[in-house]
């Protein structure tokens, strides 16, 4: 019997970049993929341009390759939060991998690399930023990767998400049996477009054994652009992190600990963020930490190899399978729409 995969994708507003990810799902199915049954799960949060447009004939060109399509698009912003649980009431793997319509996979075997041991709630890759048409390392994402790593590599995964660390969400796989259970699912529900941190905070609270796995292997190319959530959802986004310093307040009863997230809560309202950080008594234990742990942090960091050049050369190939696409659709007299969102 064979094994199943399942690649969830959350759009919004992806008409530049969606069939970039399209078609490095693609290459990974074709390359990878023969002995798997692969899924497709597409969640659109209300586009305003041609993302939804794009997806159904991107599908209707390439369906064969997948067991399983299912695509929503939802009629109304609903937000990241209720999107991504409406895609985990889909899925139908055993596995499966989360991603923004604006990042790429690189050219790892993501079948693989992704199946977790037992022990493992998350496993996550290195870090490439995708800039433009070019992929560089951002050294101080993932040099806070490792320090986080190592810091912590002797606390509970919730004492990790409970402060200061890095763990690169769109690199990031999470065992299934942890993200679907239904606690996890439900805080998810309180919060709008942060989805990552409450995901993990929740797992690390309802599987206190578990434990984070980081590789070195680079999973997905990361892409900030003008749509980010950051940028875009500005208020939406501060108000949910406010929430989920609340909820850890809320749940936490040692003094010491309720100190600290009380800080970081005050340091984070604060404006401008500069000031914010001079209070932040949770900084000053993270660096205070990187620094016992100094030798340790830059001897894994200086042994990671990043093959810039050849993730490079596959990124390019994935932008021009999508340039040869979308002159396909041009050529076969399918004019792109702005897709009409049904009640």
């Amino acid at each position: 019997m064979k094994k199943t995969f399942a690649f969830m994708v959350l759009a919004y507003n992806h008409e530049n970049y969606i069939i970039e990810h399209l078609e490095s799902i693609k290459y990974l199915v074709i390359t990878y993929g023969s002995e798997i049954d692969v899924d497709l799960i597409i969640n659109d949060d209300y586009s305003k341009d041609k993302t939804c447009d794009l997806i159904n004939k991107w599908i209707e060109f390439n369906s064969k390759l997948f067991r399983e399509i299912k695509t929503k698009f939802n009629s109304k912003n609903i937000g990241t939060c209720a999107s991504v649980n409406n895609m985990l009431s889909l899925v139908n793997a055993e596995r499966f991998k989360l991603t923004a319509g604006d990042d790429v996979y690189s050219y790892e075997n993501i079948f693989i690399l992704t199946e977790h041991k037992h022990d493992f709630a998350i496993m996550t890759g290195q870090t490439l930023h995708l800039y433009g048409e070019t992929l560089k390392v951002d050294r101080m994402t993932t040099l806070l990767s490792t320090a986080s790593q190592i810091v912590y590599q002797d606390s509970s995964l919730f004492h990790r998400f409970k402060h200061i660390s890095s763990c690169n969400a769109p690199n990031s796989i999470y065992a299934s049996e942890c993200i679907l259970h239904p606690h996890v699912r439900k805080f998810l529900t309180c919060f709008d477009v942060v989805e990552d941190w409450p995901i993990q905070i929740a797992i690390a609270r309802f599987f206190p054994n578990r434990q984070l796995n980081l590789i070195d292997n680079v999973l997905v190319y990361y892409r900030r652009t003008s749509g980010s959530t950051y940028l875009v959802e500005n208020n939406r986004f501060v108000n949910d992190k406010i929430k989920i310093y609340d909820s850890l307040i809320c749940c936490e009863k040692n003094i010491i600990e309720v100190f600290r997230l009380k800080l970081r809560r005050l340091s984070f309202k604060i404006k401008p963020k500069i000031f914010g950080r001079l209070i932040n008594l949770d900084l000053y234990i993270f660096l205070a930490l990187c620094i016992l742990n100094f030798y340790k942090i830059i001897k894994k960091e200086k042994s990671i190899k990043y093959k810039l050049e050849k993730h490079q050369q596959h990124y390019d190939e994935i932008k021009e399978y999508a340039i040869i696409f979308k002159n396909t659709l041009h050529e076969t007299n399918r004019p792109l729409k702005n897709f009409p969102h049904l009640p």
